[in-house]
């Protein structure tokens, strides 16, 4: 790999740097003085930065590149402080494997040396297929085996670390899983490929199961960081680094942290059970489990109430008075509880005057008989208020 680049440099007398899909050093060449600040940080970090991974893709660039049959060209880009760049797609069978940079221009380079840039390229391929290709093999064995006895019944903790021994695997004592679903079908590569970044760059075992939507996170911990934490910390580089939105680009899931492998399902159907009342409840929720509070029982009670035909009349009675005349009181004795019945907080909150917030408690009052003066029957109640928000969505997916 490093003849060829330095063979290409020689040829070319332009820097060629050749990097993994996930944008590691691979091989690069000498350079003259006109080298940028991108060449100079990735060659001392062995590694692209991540913002300029994420300005990348997130302007087209990495797409048009792995579409393309031959060399693209990008211009300066000051954003990044990335230079001009000729680029070609390290491709093999269908795969992407990598890229080769020239840092030259396209006009700057003759039509014969944009042809030898393509040579190279496949050449490159070639060889990256040959020491990759059993790598990802055994990357894919080791998810599919997680991913097994995750959702599975058909395989034991024994089989599994007997598999793990034969693929020389280590599998952590303690761990935690955390499920990304995506919104948008065209996030989904860009979300993969920012989280494939994000675990090589994490010094923890992490496995990441990326065939599989939602994408899987199995995270363990290091002699200093618990799993939970590294998990955290991954998440936090996902929202700043890559600048994804939480909750909008992408649903996150956060299980408990467990030791012994027999918890792994367990640490998975949390993620999962979060990633669902995320997805149907209409307001901002913790990414780990057990934040949740209140929450975690929410789907178990409303099977309850569906198997017993459950329905709060006094709820009802103000739900259809809000239908039928535009008043929002549902929303607004939700408020109440929320805060201890404390009309000052209440009426902040909710950016009314609290004498408003008075004659919407009084109008309440008349329709229906509200118990706000008992503790364990305001519950109840709340429950209730947290259930018709989560009913209501789970009846409009069902009937999509």
């Amino acid at each position: 790999m490093h003849k060829l680049v330095d063979q290409l440099f020689f040829e070319l007398q332009r820097p060629v740097t050749i990097e993994s899909r996930d944008f590691e050093l691979l091989a690069y060449s000498g350079h003259h003085d006109q080298t940028d600040e991108v060449r100079m940080r990735t060659i001392l970090s062995k590694r692209a930065s991540a913002h300029v991974f994420q300005y990348l893709h997130e302007h087209g660039w990495m797409k048009k590149i792995e579409q393309a049959d031959g060399v693209v060209s990008i211009p300066p880009l000051p954003d990044i402080d990335l230079g001009a760049r000729a680029v070609v797609c390290l491709k093999h069978g269908g795969k992407v494997y990598g890229y080769l940079w020239v840092q030259a221009s396209f006009h700057d380079l003759t039509e014969e040396q944009r042809k030898r840039m393509e040579d190279v390229a496949k050449e490159a391929a070639h060889m990256l297929h040959e020491q990759m290709g059993k790598r990802y093999k055994r990357q894919e064995e080791i998810n599919d085996l997680f991913l097994r006895f995750i959702q599975y019944r058909d395989i034991s903790e024994r089989d599994v670390q007997m598999e793990a021994q034969l693929l020389g695997v280590a599998l952590p004592s303690s761990f935690v899983v955390s499920a990304l679903y995506v919104q948008k079908n065209e996030k989904k590569d860009d979300i993969r490929q920012y989280m494939t970044f994000i675990t090589r760059t994490t010094h923890a075992p992490t496995f990441f199961i990326e065939h599989h939507h939602p994408f899987l996170l199995i995270v363990g911990g290091t002699t200093t960081q618990r799993p939970i934490d590294v998990l955290k910390m991954m998440m936090t580089k996902l929202q700043q680094d890559f600048r994804c939105e939480m909750d909008r680009d992408v649903i996150v899931g956060i299980g408990n942290e467990y030791s012994g492998l027999q918890r792994l399902r367990d640490s998975y159907k949390e993620a999962m059970e979060v990633i669902h009342l995320k997805r149907h409840m209409d307001e901002y929720l913790p990414h780990a489990y057990g934040d949740l509070g209140i929450y975690r029982i929410i789907p178990f009670i409303y099977e309850q109430y569906k198997q017993r035909r459950y329905k709060n009349e006094a709820l009802a009675k103000l739900k259809k008075h809000d239908e039928q005349h535009g008043t929002d009181f549902l929303h607004t004795l939700r408020a109440y509880i929320q805060h201890d019945c404390n009309i000052k907080q209440t009426a902040e909150s909710l950016y009314i005057h609290p004498n408003t917030l008075h004659y919407r408690l009084k109008r309440m009052q008349t329709i229906t008989n509200l118990p706000l003066h008992d503790f364990e029957q305001r519950m109840m109640l709340y429950i209730d208020l947290l259930l018709y928000k989560y009913k209501e969505d789970v009846v409009d997916e069902q009937q999509k």
